[in-house]
């Protein structure tokens, strides 16, 4: 490997744990668990109808984590599931009142972080950026 290419992916790391850790932080202060459980909500609120295979897609967490994620969020009243009525197979996870409402208390906290990031780029930047991360993700969720 060139040592332009190792250089970006120990920066790529070097970000996630930055980023990780701040959102843990605010996470903490809205009174949930991990950063993961954010993602989760988030993906949750942005369509009327969600499956633990959609869930596994859109967070890239495996489904065996995305199940006992969504297990814990059960049992801490932030989300309910129920079985597909046309095939019992498949399992749905919706956003209760109370998910909602940490929906919104994370909105409002994550606003600080937002703009910090925000204004560390341009507009221009932003969305070239937002395009390169999109294809990195894209890179590995490409099946061999």
């Amino acid at each position: 490997m060139n040592h332009q290419g190792m250089d970006l992916i120990s920066n790529t790391f070097k970000a996630t744990n930055l980023l990780s850790r701040r959102g843990g932080e605010i996470v903490s202060k809205c009174k949930l668990t991990s950063v993961q459980q954010w993602l989760i909500l988030s993906a949750i609120a942005k369509t009327d109808k969600t499956s633990l295979g959609d869930l596994c897609a859109r967070t890239m967490v495996t489904k065996q984590n995305i199940t006992k994620m969504v297990e814990r969020m059960k049992g801490s009243g932030l989300v309910r599931t129920y079985q597909g009525p046309a095939d019992k197979r498949y399992v749905y996870v919706e956003l209760t009142p109370l998910g909602n409402e940490k929906l919104q208390e994370l909105e409002v906290a994550l606003t600080e972080l937002d703009n910090q990031v925000v204004n560390a780029f341009t507009e221009e930047e932003l969305k070239q950026f937002s395009q390169l991360l999109n294809k990195l993700i894209h890179q590995f969720t490409e099946p061999m």
